[in-house]
C-alpha cells in the first residue's frame, strides 16, 4: 500500500516499487481513511512518503497499528528527533530520511518486515508472560481458599488442586477460576 500526498511523486514511487519487485495494492493520499484501506487491502507493507511525520499522519499510523497492523516504511523530507520518536511510537517499522530510490527502497522494506516480525514476536511473548502471571495470581488465590476451607498447608492445597484439575481435564488456571467463582458465589 502506498501513501503519498503528492500524486506525481506517488506515481514515481509506484514505478520504483515495481522495479524492485513489489506490486501496489492500494494508493492513498494522506487525507484518506488509511485504516479502512489497510483493512481492505491487507498489504504486506505500507510505504508512506511525506514531508514530515506530522501529528495527523501519526494518529492514522497508530490507528492502523491497532486495527490492521502491517510493517510501515516511512520516507520523510524533514523531521526532528521528537517527530521521529513519535513515528516509531505510532508504529512505523522503518524511518528513512530523504526520497525513496532503487538503492534504498528494497532494503527499507526488508528492514521494516524484519522489525515488524520482531516487534510482533516480542508483543506475543509479553502477552503470554502477562497471561501466565495473571493465571498464577488466580492459582495462588484459589490455593488460599482451599487451604482455609480444607485446613491444608500450601503444598497439600496445590497437590489437591492439581489432582482435581487432572480429574476434570482442566488447566490449573481454569480450576482456580472456578474455585474463586464458587467461593464468591457462596460467600
Amino acid at each position: 500500500m502506498l501513501v503519498s500526498p503528492r500524486p506525481k511523486e506517488g506515481a514515481a514511487l509506484e514505478d520504483l516499487l515495481a522495479r524492485v519487485g513489489h506490486r501496489v495494492v492500494a494508493h492513498c493520499g494522506e487525507a484518506e481513511d488509511l485504516t479502512s484501506a489497510a483493512e481492505a487491502g491487507k498489504p504486506d507493507v505500507m510505504i508512506i512518503d511525506a514531508e514530515a511525520p506530522h501529528r495527523g499522519l501519526l494518529s492514522k499510523i497508530e490507528a492502523i497499528h491497532r486495527k490492521a497492523p502491517c510493517p510501515i516504511v516511512f520516507f520523510y523530507e524533514r523531521g526532528d528527533a521528537g517527530q521521529i520518536a513519535a513515528a516509531v511510537g505510532a508504529g512505523a517499522s522503518a524511518l528513512i530520511p530523504g526520497r525513496a530510490s532503487v538503492g534504498n527502497l528494497g532494503s527499507a522494506i526488508d528492514v521494516a518486515l524484519a522489525q515488524f516480525d520482531e516487534t510482533s514476536r516480542l508483543l506475543k511473548e509479553r502477552d503470554r508472560a502477562a497471561t501466565a502471571l495473571a493465571e498464577r495470581k488466580i492459582i495462588e488465590r484459589a490455593k488460599g481458599i482451599i487451604m482455609k476451607q480444607r485446613g491444608l498447608d500450601e503444598n497439600a492445597a496445590y497437590k489437591f488442586m492439581r489432582q482435581a484439575a487432572m480429574n476434570k481435564n482442566l488447566r490449573l488456571g481454569q480450576l482456580a477460576a472456578s474455585i474463586i467463582e464458587a467461593e464468591e458465589l457462596l460467600g
